[in-house]
């Protein structure tokens, strides 16, 4: 992961796709010196490697000792030694790989990064607002179900705290569209092609789920949350029964969700999370389309009408 350290500390910074420099407190390395421009120098990620740029500085930017020339592009390396304003506080280069998707408060605290696609805020265990990744497009869905795309240095706000995501890649995945892939756990799948198997106790107090495509299953345990995703698979199979349209079976209102043996709003957000970082762990591609929303309608539904239940 991109990042540059201070020489004389040894503090080292994550670097974001463009790291602007400089006094102004929205800067993502703020220098507060008084030889420091407000916005003094950028340190920008391309498709394979990292460029410094001075901004027009009133003092300059120093690569390797040597004042650069304002408005030009420079070449970094691991080992580079940058510097602002005057070369005696110098900033070392030291991983020159590309920089993590993640997302920076912008109080100054530490950023978080997106593992596995997929990150809720403010935590896990609350995600008020939930950010992962499908068909190539990065999303953002908050609390009251709106779901909208977020791109590249994009503010939001969430329990009193605005952020700032930070992702180099805008680039789509290839995703598959036509026949279902012969192996889930090292291909990936979408969720409309999996199948999901749910075995309940006799008491209803276990719900155990395996999933499978291509002949490839894998057993995803018992798990509480797997009783939000039985319910919804019970009204997916009903309204198939009763010969509604595929594009309207399974939808159900999360208050419908309260007389099932299901956790309320807004447990029920975590269990979301919960269920659908799971299934990206198991090579799901799409692994948040396994619970899908309608935006402010409440209504939520599973992502695949490929279902059994067997009581045990």
């Amino acid at each position: 992961m991109g990042s540059m350290r201070e020489v004389s500390t040894g503090r080292t910074r994550l670097l974001e796709p463009e790291h602007l420099i400089g006094r102004a407190p929205t800067c993502a390395l703020c220098l507060d010196e008084p030889y420091v421009s407000a916005q003094h120098a950028l340190v920008r990620w391309t498709p394979d490697r990292w460029e410094l740029k001075d901004l027009g500085s009133r003092n300059g930017t120093f690569l390797d000792g040597n004042r650069l020339k304002p408005g030009e592009v420079y070449l970094l390396g691991p080992g580079s030694r940058l510097a602002f304003g005057k070369p005696v506080q110098e900033w070392e280069l030291v991983d020159g790989s590309s920089p993590p998707v993640m997302v920076v408060p912008l109080d100054g605290s530490e950023p978080v990064l997106v593992e596995g696609e997929m990150l809720g805020l403010p935590s896990s265990e609350d995600p008020q607002v939930t950010i992962y990744r499908n068909e190539g497009l990065w999303l953002l869905e908050k609390s009251d179900e709106s779901i909208a795309p977020i791109t590249n240095q994009q503010t939001f706000e969430v329990a009193g705290r605005v952020w700032r995501f930070c992702c180099a890649d805008d680039t789509s995945k290839t995703w598959l569209t036509n026949a279902p892939p012969s192996n889930a756990g090292s291909m990936g799948v979408e969720v409309r092609h999996l199948q999901l198997s749910f075995s309940v106790s006799s008491d209803r107090r276990e719900t155990h789920l395996e999933l499978s495509c291509g002949g490839h299953t894998v057993d995803m345990g018992s798990r509480t949350h797997n009783n939000l995703l039985l319910a919804l698979a019970r009204r997916r199979l009903e309204d198939a029964v009763e010969g509604l349209p595929e594009t309207t079976c399974g939808w159900m209102y999360q208050e419908d969700l309260s007389h099932e043996p299901t956790p309320e709003f807004p447990q029920l957000n975590s269990d979301v999370f919960r269920i659908r970082k799971q299934f990206a762990g198991a090579g799901v591609l799409d692994a948040a389309n396994i619970v899908e929303r309608r935006p402010r309608t409440r209504q939520l539904r599973i992502g695949t009408g490929r279902l059994s239940i067997v009581q045990l």
